[in-house]
């Protein structure tokens, strides 16, 4: 690809995604809001019991050293060893930051470019370490969906929804042990010269190379473990915030919420996933028989709970390793346009 076609094709990059995701958002959050008295809403949100909220933003904590702990085991080794879990907690909270003010999940793609960075790691292999997070909380939280639903008694075609999304998960990360997926992709992008064809194209090739565990089953099947224990947390905080507000959810049916929520936040949004997560979490509370308008309350207050204490931490973190304000911006631009050239550069 020439240099005009290279840069024709970031530029569609640097584009196309935000304004698929701020046009997602302004839809999800006008289908949100129908049949809500926004009022009542407002009233439910300053009749919270903080005491709940307390309790939450600790399981918070503790979710986010877990997490940390997780990437150690599926980064690529630096030249100075494995990476402890203790560095990339700051680097963590940085790209949750970025996910609150960049648009389509841009937070991930900085936080992988600034961990390659600090700890002299390839800046693709960084990349894929991160899609390899982002698969393993999709298939659990895949497999947690299908128990949830039958115990919380929805509707058997929600059962039998959630029960595929389960199946077509494992399927999907057992095919991609294979080299044929990869192949294809391999393929297609050899025959098709279309900017668009080619950025999806070229997601779905790092998506499968990420997803091959191959000589790694040790650290996976320990991932996966710590996996578990983290939508346990998350389906806690959940739960907590439901008694905070008065909803009366029980545990599965918090997590159930907390799966299909986070689940939906993979769809391109505006920045903090606005509107799409309000609709998911609401639409899930209101099938579990939630009034809409303590549907839509409970969503903001999930939203809030869990969005704003580790953007905060991610302002600390910035400050801590003297990280400037266009640190976020750069490091998403860099990874999204070229990480090959990215390898190329260093700080």
């Amino acid at each position: 690809m020439d240099m005009i076609g290279r840069n024709r094709h970031a530029g569609f990059r640097h584009l196309a995604l935000p304004a698929l995701g701020l046009g997602l958002s302004v839809v999800a959050a006008a289908v949100a809001v129908q049949a809500v008295d926004l009022g009542r809403v407002g009233q439910l949100l300053l009749r919270v019991d903080p005491r709940f909220l307390a309790l939450a933003v600790g399981l918070l904590a503790v979710e986010l050293l877990i997490r940390a702990w997780r990437w150690s085991l599926l980064l690529p080794v630096s030249s100075g060893g494995a990476v402890s879990p203790t560095r990339l907690v700051p680097v963590s909270l940085i790209g949750y930051l970025g996910n609150t003010v960049l648009p389509a999940r841009l937070g991930d793609a900085a936080m992988a470019v600034l961990v390659g960075r600090r700890e002299r790691i390839p800046i693709a292999g960084a990349i894929g370490s991160v899609v390899l997070l982002r698969v393993l909380d999709t298939l659990v939280l895949a497999a947690l969906v299908f128990p949830a639903a039958i115990i919380t008694g929805l509707p058997t075609g929600f059962v039998q929804a959630a029960g595929l999304a389960a199946a077509v998960a494992v399927s999907t990360l057992l095919v991609a042990q294979t080299r044929l997926p990869a192949a294809a992709v391999g393929f297609a992008m050899s025959r098709i010269h279309w900017a668009p064809a080619d950025m999806l194209l070229d997601h779905g090739l790092r998506f499968l190379e990420a997803m091959r565990v191959m000589g790694r089953w040790r650290s996976f099947a320990v991932a996966i473990g710590m996996s578990i224990a983290i939508w346990t947390l998350e389906a806690g905080i959940y739960w907590l915030a439901s008694e905070s507000l008065g909803v009366g959810l029980v545990p599965a049916a918090a997590l159930l919420v907390a799966a299909v929520t986070i689940l939906g936040t993979a769809i391109p949004s505006a920045p903090g996933y606005v509107g799409t997560f309000e609709l998911a979490a609401s639409t899930v509370a209101r099938a579990l028989g939630v009034e809409p308008s303590t549907a839509l309350a409970y969503a903001i207050l999930i939203h809030a709970l869990t969005a704003i204490p580790l953007a905060l931490g991610g302002v600390a973190a910035m400050a801590w390793l003297g990280l400037g304000v266009g640190t976020l911006r750069r490091s998403a631009s860099e990874a999204i346009a070229e990480p090959a050239a990215v390898d190329r550069s260093r700080p």
